[in-house]
């Protein structure tokens, strides 16, 4: 069970990006009373959506409509903002429910403009956005350039794998051999039956 101090730590950010994306509390509101249960080995926190569509705390004993099943390296990749890691979390329940819980952790973000205004005012918070995106895709690029470079290593400096164009060819040399041998097979029959 997740402390109490832990869950007064996560449920008032989440509940600030909810208010930020209004669209969420409305998605969230006609399922007022489902219970779900967030689970982190080996952590767990019961919640319930309030009439507000806010997330709130429950008892741990009460029946949840649904269940989020996350390991903590899915969580460091949700917190990064890697969009296949939503696609990894394991939802049980109730299908429609889990759909909306679903669809609003995939599509909540948070608004760093808005909230940094109110901070530093709106051109400083408008310049910080800027950068951390700029750092954000620079970050993205990097990754991608990883990813291409590996592979672009495995397939022609060490060839621990090999090309598509390359497949397709040795596919079509084993079809045009076996249309040969086939023929072959025929002429050698045909040649048999007349002697």
């Amino acid at each position: 069970m997740l402390s109490g101090w832990s869950a007064s730590a996560v449920l008032p950010p989440l509940n600030h990006l909810l208010r930020q994306g209004g669209w969420a509390q409305a998605r969230l509101q006609p399922y007022a009373g489902y219970g779900f249960i967030v689970e982190v080995f080996p952590f767990s926190l019961p919640l319930v959506i309030s009439p507000q569509g806010l997330f709130e705390r429950t008892t741990p004993d009460a029946i949840p409509a649904a269940t989020l099943h996350l390991n903590p390296l899915l969580l460091a990749r949700i917190a990064t903002r890697d969009p296949m890691a939503l696609r990894s979390v394991v939802i049980d329940g109730d299908a429609q429910f889990a759909a909306a819980l679903g669809s609003v952790f995939r599509d909540l973000e948070w608004d760093m403009e808005a909230d940094l205004s109110r901070v530093v005012g709106d051109i400083a918070a408008h310049r910080m956005a800027t950068s951390m995106h700029a750092v954000q895709a620079w970050q993205r690029n990097a990754t991608d350039s990883v990813q291409r470079s590996l592979a672009e290593y495995a397939t022609e400096e060490s060839p621990l794998l090999v090309k598509r164009h390359h497949v397709a060819a040795f596919v079509a040399e084993v079809d045009a051999l076996r249309d040969q041998t086939a023929r072959l097979e025929k002429r050698l029959q045909l040649l048999s039956e007349k002697h």
